[in-house]
């Protein structure tokens, strides 16, 4: 398997797709000037296979990939890092077909669901140029699920005592669009209660006591400073450690 094109998508634009013979990665950032490079963020990367464009009769960049691989995506695993280039990357989840998809070709989006590519996270930065072979490694990360509600519980249950996410880290962390802002509520109410949900907030630092009354207790028991039912960003759980992406968080194979 090797790289047959890569692109970049530009900051200006939601779905432009500009192609390149080089890509610059950045270390727990991601492609240097793409539009997802984010810290924190599970889709720094998009991942595609060819066989899947010429099945669906697709064009090479319309599916907003970054890296067009010659071969197949199958041997691919959540966690199992690959090194391309000088660059390593950690696959997350498989890409979940949006309503973009369907602007395609109608019926696309069920059609190519689990054939949508392999989003994923720079490990360790570097350049990576088409013909650049895709080698596995003996790197292995914690895995993250494709369901959004696993990687919801799996997240929270991370978030270390004394601090806080706000529901914007929420997703950014799970790598969703900003509709499922209105699922979290729901997610919320129905999360077992030995997870720390009350160490979630609103996208302002403010407390959620509608969905978890003893918030502003149980906060600070933990050491959190709340002040007129707001936290403050001394007590924000950063980015950088949404994701484990070294060897002492992982393990190897």
């Amino acid at each position: 398997m090797h790289v047959a094109k890569l692109f970049i998508k530009v900051q200006s634009s939601c779905c432009r797709m500009v192609e390149r013979q080089r890509l610059d990665l950045v270390q727990e950032l991601g492609i240097q000037a793409d539009k997802n490079a984010r810290i924190g963020s599970p889709r720094q990367v998009l991942m595609v296979d060819m066989s899947t464009l010429e099945t669906f009769d697709l064009q090479p960049g319309v599916l907003q990939e970054n890296i067009l691989l010659e071969g197949v995506l199958e041997p691919f695993r959540s966690g199992q890092v690959v090194q391309i280039g000088e660059a390593l990357i950690r696959p997350t989840f498989l890409c979940e077909p949006c309503d973009y998809i369907e602007t395609l070709q109608k019926g696309l989006a069920k059609r190519i669901l689990g054939r949508r590519g392999w989003l994923g996270m720079v490990v360790k930065g570097g350049a990576i140029a088409v013909g650049d072979p895709v080698l596995p490694t003996s790197m292995q990360l914690p895995v993250l699920s494709d369901d959004t509600r696993i990687r919801f519980h799996e997240f929270v249950a991370r978030i270390p005592s004394g601090k806080v996410a706000t529901t914007a880290d929420l997703v950014l962390a799970l790598g969703v669009a900003k509709a499922y802002y209105r699922s979290f509520p729901s997610l919320i109410k129905k999360t077992a209660a030995s997870l720390p949900v009350h160490r979630l907030v609103a996208i302002d630092g403010s407390l959620l006591t509608r969905h978890i009354p003893q918030q502003a207790d149980l906060l600070a028991k933990e050491g959190v400073q709340v002040i007129s039912n707001q936290i403050s960003d001394r007590d924000r759980w950063h980015p950088q450690y949404f994701h484990p992406l070294n060897e002492k968080a992982g393990q190897h194979l």
